[in-house]
């Protein structure tokens, strides 16, 4: 009965509108029909070699094109989920083309684009946006017509590698275009904070189309209801529609509450009673698209009469005949996020940068370090640009800066409980991590150690190894790149993996596993010993693993040992052994590199035994420690 109502609802607004000049296909009534000839067509991240590994990865500062599509169609449905954590709903940039054009005609934050702005993950249960698994998978069923190709990129902004991020893009490929030559918008605008005395802008463009919606986001900036702002949408030279107040615009009423419907929802709700408290909301004109035949205008007050300056975003969704006004350019992504996201980001930021060796790292990390805002973030900020200054020329006396820092921050965690230093995690299936996660203050902490490990390496490197310096090689890079050959090799079974061991000492991001059902099936570590020497090996790997038959092959100078080693790493499992070094013994390799006599390799074939029967044969690969001991 419902979808009846629907059909026949959107048949009689497709002839209401006949006297635009281009005819205007509802876009509700496009997803409901059936009748049209073409084909159902899906593009996805699927593995196209046959294997598991269903997910692409997208590296900070890469630009990665989800689908190309060289013929006409209607988008249906776009479903995506990532591995990645933190503010990537505002560090990933969604931009959509039509038909061949080069400039986008969506662009948005990835988690704005989905409903909840912020950087905040929260569910949405409406009718063009779905968001479930603790506002994880995200799904959009608006549909988006187009005649000649439909382009879709992603763009990570942030320092944080999508090793597994998963996409369908479902379609319907049709045999001749619609008649209709609107096509979908969706633009984000932000303006922190709002100024007086002009009301805060949502769309502004000239053309013909239908605007469909709007998702807003608040961050109030002082105490008190923040909502008293009037929406006024103008169309053409008709009497524009005026509101009377925020909350009624959005479906509510009396205030602003945590709800979720077809056509208004807020997922997101702090409360107003002080600053910094965050409200993310939406309005879909679904059954009320408001039609505009040479321009529209949507705007809304912050508070009466623009008398509040409150940090305000939001994307506007509507449809139009091509070319739309120019879009606003996009805020740099440090200026976009907000709250205990930004404070992640800062410090995510911070730690790629001191990772980077180009030499505008410097001047970036002290831009960085002026927005620090957090006492954790401007220690951990102040810490790394000493780090980062020191590395060109490494010394006992810089060395002694970063203990002096880490000692501070030691002081502080000393007068901290567990409960205050660590977050628990939210535990939803059976393969999340259950490990602590590390709180603003240790892992600032934890990131000051790092730095101050790979300096004291280079200080080591400099003036000759002592007993205690170590080398460590990973699997993966900070930025989530493979460690290149001769370093690290592994045969075609191993692929990416999110997992990785909480540890202090490891830079990468993200380890590499296999299922173990190769042979062969290995994964060599060889590093450069810069002296002679007894060296002490240790290896960890991840929560992930469930494998009982792994083994580590040690090559030295005086020959080969093999060290079985389980890995057991899923909770739940008799012997629990992941997070932790494991030393495969001590022994005598020689100077520079040559992996037949100076390398550790796990053998992972057969792969055939398993811990834990809850859970898949996964053995990883993530990083292998050398001591030097005399």
């Amino acid at each position: 009965m419902k979808k009846n109502i629907v059909i026949l609802f959107c048949l009689s607004l497709i002839a209401g509108c006949a006297h635009h000049k281009h005819l205007s296909v509802n876009p509700l009534y496009l997803s409901w029909t059936r009748s049209l000839p073409g084909h159902a067509a899906r593009v996805s991240s699927y593995d196209k070699t046959g294997k598991n590994a269903d997910s692409i990865q997208i590296i900070p500062g890469e630009t990665v094109t989800l689908a190309d599509i060289q013929e006409p169609g209607i988008i249906r449905r776009i479903w995506t989920t990532t591995n990645a954590t933190g503010p990537i709903g505002r560090t990933l940039i969604l931009r959509i083309y039509w038909d061949g054009s080069d400039v986008p005609s969506v662009e948005a934050p990835y988690g704005d684009f989905f409903g909840v702005g912020h950087g905040m993950e929260a569910d949405v249960n409406s009718w063009p946006i779905t968001v479930v698994s603790r506002g994880r998978s995200r799904n959009s069923w608006w549909p988006m017509p187009f005649e000649k190709g439909a382009r879709i990129t992603i763009t990570n902004e942030g320092d944080q590698p999508h090793g597994a991020f998963y996409f369908h893009i479902d379609y319907l490929a049709l045999d001749q275009p619609l008649p209709t030559k609107e096509r979908f918008h969706a633009q984000y605008r932000q303006a922190y904070p709002a100024s007086f005395p002009q009301n805060y802008t949502i769309l502004e463009t000239q053309g013909s189309g239908h605007f469909v919606g709007t998702i807003m986001n608040v961050e109030s900036t002082k105490p008190n209801w923040w909502g008293e702002g009037d929406e006024l949408i103008e169309a053409d030279d008709y009497e524009p529609l005026r509101g009377t107040g925020s909350e009624e615009y959005f479906g509510d009423a009396w205030g602003l509450h945590p709800h979720s419907t077809l056509w208004h929802g807020s997922p997101v709700c702090e409360g107003y009673d002080k600053e910094n408290l965050r409200s993310s909301m939406y309005r879909f004109h679904i059954l009320d698209p408001i039609p505009f035949q040479h321009k529209i205008k949507v705007s809304i007050e912050h508070g009466t009469q623009n008398d509040r300056a409150d940090n305000i975003s939001s994307v506007a969704l509507w449809y139009q005949v091509l070319p739309a006004s120019p879009f606003p350019q996009l805020p740099s992504v440090v200026d976009r996020v907000t709250g205990e996201e930004r404070v992640v980001f800062i410090r995510e930021r911070a730690w790629r940068l001191a990772s980077s060796d180009a030499p505008e790292t410097i001047n970036d990390l002290k831009e960085l370090a002026s927005k620090a805002g957090t006492s954790e973030n401007k220690a951990l900020t102040q810490g790394l640009l000493v780090y980062a200054q020191g590395k060109s020329d490494p010394s006992d006396e810089v060395l002694g800066k970063l203990d002096a820092l880490l000692k501070d921050l030691e002081g502080q965690i000393a007068k901290l409980s567990k409960d205050d230093l660590y977050i628990k995690p939210k535990m939803d299936a059976p393969t999340d991590n259950d490990n602590l996660i590390p709180g603003p203050l240790m892992a600032s902490y934890r990131a000051l150690e790092r730095a101050r490990h790979d300096l004291s390496r280079r200080v080591a490197l400099k003036r000759g190894l002592r007993p205690g310096d170590e080398i460590v090689l990973e699997a993966r890079d900070p930025l989530g790149h493979i460690t290149p050959k001769p370093f690290y090799e592994e045969t075609q079974d191993f692929a990416n993996s999110y997992a990785k061991s909480d540890d202090t000492q490891l830079g990468g991001s993200g380890a590499r596993f296999t299922y173990g059902n190769a042979d062969p099936s290995w994964a060599r570590f060889a590093p450069h010993f810069p002296e002679a020497g007894k060296y002490e090996v240790l290896a960890i790997f991840s929560y992930g693993a469930n494998a009982d038959d792994t083994r580590y092959e040690i090559r030295h100078a005086d020959g080969v040992k093999i060290v079985p080693l389980p890995q057991r790493g899923r909770q739940g499992t008799e012997g629990r052994n992941s997070g932790v070094w494991h030393s495969l013994g001590t022994y005598r390799f020689e100077k520079g590199q040559n992996a037949d006599k100076g390398s550790v390799t796990l053998l992972t074939n057969p792969g055939a035994a398993i811990p834990n029967k809850k859970f898949e044969y996964r053995a990883y690969a993530d990083s292998v420690r050398f001591v030097y001991r005399e």
